[in-house]
């Protein structure tokens, strides 16, 4: 396991780097996250970014948000990351999903990332039929000492599970809420409008956007733009917590058309292409070199040379 101080947590430096990525993260105000940041919800990614580093020895993540028939590429993209990342400071892993789209994600990693094909075995599907019966084996088996959600439909206070056009979506999702009871660990969620699971702790100050809101809280709660972009925020935070890169071989392009290849779509056009959330790729591409040029300046140099060097920086934007 990767070691740092927790006097890291509260040096102005830091700080400042995490209401920089913050204010990265929100500044299209797609969908009312920046209105919901300006509205006073500020200083939320550094509380996360500890939270991960802290209990990171076996941390479940759970993502996969239906869309017509399909599952959408926001979501997974940040999931792999985070795992990868994860697994590379020597924590275990498990990547969970309803089984339809766990399959798709199994066949995706392969090609997702250069260690993708040692994800696949971290992988967990669950049926709907038997669900109640799996999840608690699992937590017992697995004991996850976090939890982490990232662009989940998470339940409103009809009880049914919507996605951005108000449309139900029961069926193509499972009740992932009941981690939280069966879990004795913390949870960290990521989403980036009102209707994934976390968002109830936000129900104020959403009541004036014209969304669904989840009624579901967790621990810590990371808003974006594209929940994918809060899992890389999150990863470049916690990269300079532990003067390490957690993002420096992890190519999106790379990862986005892995996720297509395997029958992914874009979660708003509904068009299988290798984009996040209707957004030209140049448009994401922009946000992560973002988030690594930011990070990447507060990581100690290794022989004069950066850690994360202008070189794949220059790349990763073209």
């Amino acid at each position: 396991m990767a070691s740092y101080s927790l006097n890291i947590f509260r040096r102005p430096d830091t700080v400042h780097l995490a209401n920089q990525i913050e204010g990265l993260l929100v500044a299209g105000n797609l969908r009312g996250m920046e209105t919901v940041r300006s509205s006073g919800y500020r200083g939320y990614l550094l509380p996360a970014a500890q939270s991960l580093l802290q209990n990171r020895q076996r941390v479940a993540i759970v993502s996969g948000f239906p869309v017509a028939g399909q599952y959408e590429t926001d979501g997974p993209a940040g999931a792999i990351a985070m795992a990868r990342s994860l697994r590379a400071l020597g924590s275990e892993v498990a990547l969970l999903g309803i089984r339809e789209y766990a399959e798709q994600l199994t066949g995706a990693l392969p090609s997702a990332v250069s260690d993708g094909a040692a994800l696949v075995d971290s992988v967990v599907a669950f049926d709907r039929e038997t669900f109640s019966d799996e999840l608690p084996r699992f937590i017992k088996t697995f004991a996850p000492t976090l939890i982490i959600f990232i662009e989940v439909p998470g339940s409103g206070a009809d009880g049914h599970y919507r996605n951005m056009r108000f449309d139900p979506v029961d069926g193509a999702t499972l009740p992932w809420e009941q981690l939280l009871s069966l879990a004795e660990c913390p949870s960290l969620a990521i989403a980036d409008g009102g209707n994934e699971l976390g968002m109830g702790r936000l129900r104020e100050q959403l009541q004036n956007l014209p969304v669904s809101c989840a009624t579901a809280t967790t621990d810590q709660l990371v808003i974006a733009d594209v929940s994918n972009w809060g899992a890389y925020g999150l990863l470049g935070l916690a990269s300079v917590c532990i003067r390490r890169p957690l993002l420096d071989e992890f190519v999106l392009t790379d990862c986005l058309e892995a996720l297509v290849a395997a029958g992914m779509v874009d979660g708003v056009t509904g068009c299988n292409i290798a984009t996040e959330d209707g957004l030209p790729l140049v448009r994401s591409q922009s946000i992560y070199a973002g988030i690594q040029a930011l990070s990447s300046s507060l990581i100690p140099q290794r022989g004069g040379t950066p850690v994360i060097s202008q070189t794949s920086f220059a790349a990763r934007t073209a």
